[in-house]
């Protein structure tokens, strides 16, 4: 069920069941030449489309936050980040309107690395005050197909969200850092904005990596939100 669709009668009714409530984090950022800004968000979305038809009213999708913290790339046009504070503040704002509403697990599918930190400290501070819990999913660790920044991965699973290439992609070289370094050097990147490899880019590859993480988050739903797999 999609919450921004029910009325606050249908809502009631559906949130009796004590379903986790889903939450998308995506962001606007400059996904090289070849993908759309918001890239971390169809992806995200697309999985929580997915994960909702297979569930149905056994969760409940409220609406998607579109903005994210973007420390990176923003020497390219259409980095258009929330600081940490502000979006740490609204998730804290969001999770805490959602404990008084009732609500005590919380399934959040975040599809940029930037959000994660100020989403689980929002989180960590309300913990202290509601009781709930919480799930906080980078889509891509539940994944064994290795996935970078606007790389092959990322291009596959926009195109089996039904959307396309901004134009064909070429190999480009980049430097690999193993340690974090702050700000973030021009070169991590590509000259055009992505990491990792954009040779191979299908449907059938995004289908596949689509199942991979639909088929855990199922998973993680129906254990309460406490799934391992050792």
């Amino acid at each position: 069920m999609r919450a921004g669709e029910l009325s606050w009668k249908e809502l009631g009714d559906a949130k009796a069941q004590k379903p986790p409530a889903l939450i998308v984090f995506g962001a606007i950022e400059p996904h090289g030449k070849h993908l759309p800004l918001d890239t971390d968000s169809i992806i995200p979305n697309e999985i929580a489309r997915r994960l909702e038809k297979e569930m149905g009213e056994g969760l409940i999708v409220f609406p998607t936050v579109n903005y994210g913290y973007v420390y990176t790339l923003r020497k390219y046009p259409g980095a258009i980040s929330l600081s940490s504070r502000t979006l740490q503040a609204v998730a804290e704002d969001i999770f805490s309107e959602l404990c008084r509403e009732g609500f005590g697990r919380f399934l959040v599918i975040s599809g940029h690395g930037g959000n994660t930190g100020p989403i689980k400290c929002a989180l960590k501070e309300l913990s202290d005050d509601f009781e709930f819990r919480a799930a906080v999913i980078e889509w891509w660790k539940l994944t064994e197909v290795e996935a970078g920044h606007a790389d092959k991965v990322e291009a596959s699973l926009v195109l089996a969200a039904g959307g396309s290439l901004r134009e064909e992609p070429v190999q480009e070289e980049r430097k690999d850092y193993s340690y974090a370094i702050i700000p973030t050097p021009d070169d991590l990147f590509t000259p055009s904005g992505y990491i990792g490899k954009v040779d191979g880019i299908s449907r059938e590859l995004g289908e596949k990596v689509y199942n991979e993480v639909i088929g855990k988050l199922k998973k993680i739903v129906s254990n309460d939100l406490l799934y391992s797999e050792e």
